[in-house]
């Protein structure tokens, strides 16, 4: 999901457009914060997992380390295969072929061009957060609701 700026500037509360560039960064910084600490892919992107062995579940089920997933396929022998995708408790799992030689790496497309409302506000309160922390505003906001949000919706809620 781009950043809509003008949203940006109103969530901070912010009326002129000197911020901009600012804001901008801020913006990539909180995204890339997210997926890092949390797997969450704000933009659609194509991203590789390794799998080493086969799931110890019944029905072959691995978590996928991005989230939310709309494709996952493993290539053998030229040959792509798409896996079927499951979700249990509001993360995805992609369920593993029998007979599939291990280690083996998925392909993953994840990210949305729709963002979770919560995610987005989490992300509108980070920008806000780095934005006032340059220096020149006397006040900066505690990152603790970030933490909770990321920490929710990470791997494995809670």
């Amino acid at each position: 999901m781009p950043l809509d700026i003008n949203k940006a500037r109103g969530w901070a509360r912010i009326s002129h457009q000197e911020d901009d560039p600012a804001i901008q960064i801020a913006w990539e910084a909180a995204v890339r914060e997210l997926e890092e600490r949390t797997g969450w892919c704000v933009d659609p992107v194509t991203r590789t997992q390794y799998v080493p062995v086969e799931p110890n579940n019944e029905e072959l089920l691995v978590l996928a380390d991005r989230q939310p997933i709309t494709a996952a396929t493993v290539t053998v022998d030229a040959v792509v295969t798409s896996l079927t995708l499951h979700t249990i408790n509001g993360l995805q799992y992609f369920a593993m072929p029998a007979g599939t030689e291990y280690p083996i790496v998925v392909t993953l497309t994840a990210g949305s061009n729709t963002l979770n409302p919560l995610l987005e506000m989490a992300l509108l309160q980070r920008v806000t957060h780095h934005v006032a922390s340059r220096g020149d505003d006397t006040v900066t906001l505690s990152s603790g609701y970030w933490d909770r949000i990321s920490a929710m919706m990470g791997k494995g809620i809670g």
